[in-house]
Formats: structure tokens, C-alpha cells, sequence
């Protein structure tokens, strides 16, 4: 079972499970992270050497262990913040360096799930075009956002790695 917990909405339409479960995974990857629910895990992250480290992620609730080069770190001397950053006290420079155990993510994003179950919903249609002219332009169908839904998703986005 999928943790996002979205079903296909409309039964008129033929979208199945399969096709809810890949738009969900298609905004997650254009996202940069799961957004949704809240789940606990572990992320290793790559270190430039400063204190402050960003983690892929726009919501934590708990930060629960850092370990640096395998080392577990004093809890005591973290900090971090609810956006995603985290401060250590010793930062390495160095590729997967820094270990971080947390619990994120949104309880629910149903802006960004109603995104998901039309895209779903899209990714079944069949594919036509309209012909003006000469031309021939292929009309919306797939699994893509479309401009408006990709407005909803940029407020989940991670923006650019420093």
C-alpha cells in the first residue's frame, strides 16, 4: 500500500491505482522529497565543511540523530530548524559525511494531492491533436503539470543546492 494514501477520485474515470501512485512519484522526484505524510528516516547528506548543512526537505518536526563519519553526534549540540537546516558544532568536507535521522514531511498537502489525482486522471486520456492550418499541436494529456498545477507545486519544491 502507498503511504500517500490517494485513491483514484472519480470513478467515471479509468485511471487505476498504478496510474495515482506514478503521478505521485512524478511530483515527488520534481519536488526533491516526499512532501507527504510524515515519515521518519534517514538521510545522508554530502558536506561542504560549514556548521550549517541543508537538508532535502521544507518541514521537520524532529531532528532524532546525527552521526558525522559514523560517529554518533551529541544531541545537545545540534540545532536545527523547522525549514530544513541543521547546524553541527564539527562539519566535515566530504561526499555522504553527515547521517541525519528525522521525522518530516506534511501531514497532508491536498493542494499538491489534488494536483496528483489529475494528472492520474490526464495520464488516461486518449492523446488527440488540433490541426489549425498547417499546423498540428497535440492536445493536453499526460502525466506533466500543467502551468496552473505547476504554480502548486513550485511552494513544494526544493529550491537550489548551495
Amino acid at each position: 500500500m502507498s503511504d500517500h494514501g490517494l485513491t483514484p477520485s472519480d470513478p467515471s474515470q479509468t485511471a487505476t491505482q498504478d496510474d495515482v501512485d506514478r503521478a505521485v512519484a512524478t511530483v515527488r522526484r520534481l519536488a526533491g522529497w516526499h512532501v507527504w505524510p510524515v515519515r521518519e528516516e534517514t538521510i545522508t547528506v554530502d558536506t561542504p565543511g560549514d556548521p550549517l548543512i541543508i537538508l532535502p526537505t521544507l518541514r521537520v518536526e524532529d531532528v532524532i540523530d546525527v552521526t558525522v563519519e559514523g560517529q554518533q553526534v551529541d544531541m545537545d549540540t545540534v540545532s536545527w530548524s523547522a525549514d530544513g537546516m541543521i547546524t553541527l558544532q564539527r562539519a566535515p568536507r566530504g561526499l555522504r559525511r553527515v547521517a541525519v535521522t528525522l521525522r518530516h514531511g506534511f501531514e497532508s498537502a491536498p493542494d499538491l494531492a489534488g494536483v496528483c489525482l489529475k494528472m492520474a486522471a490526464r495520464s488516461v486520456q486518449v492523446q488527440g491533436s488540433v490541426s489549425v492550418g498547417g499546423i498540428s499541436v497535440g492536445a493536453t494529456a499526460g502525466i506533466t503539470p500543467q502551468s496552473t498545477e505547476w504554480r502548486v507545486l513550485d511552494m513544494y519544491k526544493l529550491g537550489p543546492e548551495p
